[in-house]
């Protein structure tokens, strides 16, 4: 029997499948992408010890006691955004299931009841499976930057979606 994906906030039992899932997604979806060298020096342990200061901040994408995905959402003072979706992965073999949509309409749905009007996603520029997906569930291209992993340099780019 198929358990019903429930989206909720992360709990601390959640954080070592958050780890691997974002190991998991980074050394896949980045290859090619971001420097082999840093993607191979990923390991959980590592991430379980960073999320697990900062998963109260996360939702999850539940199927019983699996996580599927997970989302981390901050509200922001920065302009013109007042909310962000600062990280969203969905475990990569449940890609293309809708987990994705569902924690975007969480995150919308959440910061809309919290009065927030304008909500910005980041992406790596080159993962175009990324920006195919937050150009589908309604996000408009806004601005470039760049970010700094592994000690190299990456381009950026946002997408900002009307909360309104």
């Amino acid at each position: 029997m198929k358990n019903e994906i429930i989206i909720r906030n992360a709990e601390k039992e959640d954080v070592r499948q958050i780890a691997e899932i974002l190991v998991e997604d980074w050394q896949k979806a980045y290859r090619g992408i971001m420097d082999d060298a840093f993607l191979d020096s990923m390991n959980v342990d590592q991430r379980y010890e960073i999320e697990v200061k900062r998963y109260e901040k996360y939702i999850v994408a539940a199927d019983g006691n699996e996580i599927q995905g997970y989302a981390w959402l901050e509200a922001t003072d920065e302009e013109p955004a007042d909310c962000e979706v600062i990280a969203l992965y969905v475990r990569y073999a449940k890609r293309g299931n809708g987990i994705g949509k569902l924690l975007m309409q969480y995150a919308v749905d959440h910061f809309r009841e919290t009065g927030k009007k304008k909500m910005i996603v980041w992406c790596l520029k080159e993962n175009h499976e990324s920006r195919k997906f937050y150009e589908k569930v309604g996000g408009k291209e806004f601005r470039t930057g760049s970010h700094h992993w592994g000690g190299k340099e990456y381009e950026m780019i946002s997408y900002l979606y009307d909360l309104a």
